[in-house]
């Protein structure tokens, strides 16, 4: 007697391919794109490590500060908030000032200040003496530059405070700290009229944007943004020179410590070098290392097709996070990359809904182990 034939569509598909109702090519094309997605994040994890030959270190190179500040949209504050801002120089220095002719008494008030400031500082030269230097009453960068000092203040208040600094080496920061503020005044009063100008510059585009009627010229909220964002950044050019010059603080107060006659980095300077590493940098290059691993070991896990899921929820979220700095809503936003992002998610979002490790990956093994539950 012949045995029973079995015609049932759905278990034939069941015993060539897998789960019932999918045919091969949906299979393959399922694993295929399971590992175009997976090699392409694992590339990509790859090219954000570098190795630096003068350190001999590796480094993580992931733009996240070009990233964060150039964010639009809603979120837009959220993530500048994240980024070093060196001092707050966007909001007490990137301020729109119209330009307003002074009164002769103005003048004569600034003129007076100038002559008090410049004699106590040639008699102090006479002494020998560090100068405490000042800032001029309505110089067009006084707020930021006062906030520059009571920061570099605050700094060296927790340098000071390292056991094993000697009364000297303390006093030699002090030293250090006067110097480099005299240096910040100086420069800073050499550039007022610039600075003056760049923040009428700033009040002008305010104007341009409040101006009644100018709804109807052609792009004009695309032309405001990108002059706005042209403008914004020509600030970058003092903000550049006086971290110049913090950098020369640092410097000045790591050299309090003599170095080690084996070559090593002595446990002093190590604590020094703790004190003055901005928190909102030690963060950003916590969240790139972050970011990297997630890259990497998402495209891995893809690859091998071990959990899956959970590989690919961890990246949809990773492009989301980058396509919200950039809603194409949002006028003068980047819209380079959005799209192409936007069909990467959907990708994934398809790996997520089929289970896709099961097919040639290793989640199959584990959806046996846990009673074929899908993985």
């Amino acid at each position: 007697m012949s045995k029973p034939t079995d015609t049932n569509p759905e278990t034939k598909s069941s015993a060539l391919c897998g789960p019932a109702g999918w045919s091969t090519c949906a299979i393959i094309s399922l694993v295929l794109l399971r590992l175009a997605i997976g090699w392409h994040f694992f590339c990509e994890g790859k090219k954000k490590i570098s190795y630096n030959a003068v350190t001999g270190e590796r480094e993580i190179n992931i733009p996240s500060e070009m990233l964060f500040g150039r964010a639009v949209g809603p979120f837009a504050d959220f993530f500048k908030s994240r980024l070093p801002d060196f001092h707050q120089w966007e909001e007490l220095l990137a301020q729109p000032r119209q330009i307003i002719p002074q009164s002769e008494e103005d003048v004569a008030k600034a003129v007076r200040w100038q002559a008090v400031y410049e004699r106590d500082r040639k008699k102090a030269n006479e002494e020998r003496k560090i100068y405490e230097a000042q800032f001029p009453p309505t110089a067009p960068y006084k707020e930021w530059a006062e906030q520059i000092v009571e920061d570099w203040r605050e700094i060296q208040a927790e340098v000071v405070a390292i056991k094993g600094l000697s009364d000297e080496q303390k006093a030699a920061a002090a030293d250090a700290l006067q110097r480099r503020h005299l240096q910040l005044a100086d420069f800073l009063q050499t550039e007022s009229q610039d600075i003056t100008e760049w923040q009428h510059e700033l009040w002008r585009l305010d104007q341009w944007e409040e101006k009644p009627g100018a709804e109807d010229i052609p792009f004009r909220e695309e032309r405001i943004a990108q002059k706005r964002a042209e403008t914004t950044s020509a600030g970058r050019r003092w903000v550049n020179e006086v971290e110049g010059i913090q950098r020369g603080l640092f410097q000045d107060w790591r050299v309090l410590v003599p170095a080690a006659e084996d070559g090593s980095e002595p446990a002093l300077v190590t604590k020094i070098n703790a004190e003055l590493e901005d928190s909102k940098s030690r963060n950003l290059r916590r969240m790139n290392l972050l970011v990297t691993c997630v890259i990497l070991g998402a495209g891995i896990l893809l690859l091998l097709g071990l959990f899956t899921r959970f590989a690919a929820a961890a990246l949809i979220v990773f492009l989301l996070m980058v396509m919200a700095t950039q809603p194409p809503w949002v006028e003068g936003a980047s819209l380079q990359f959005f799209y192409y992002q936007l069909v990467e998610v959907a990708a994934l979002g398809v790996l997520i809904a089929t289970a896709a490790g099961r097919f040639a990956g290793l989640d199959f093994f584990i959806s046996k182990c846990c009673g074929g539950k899908k993985k």
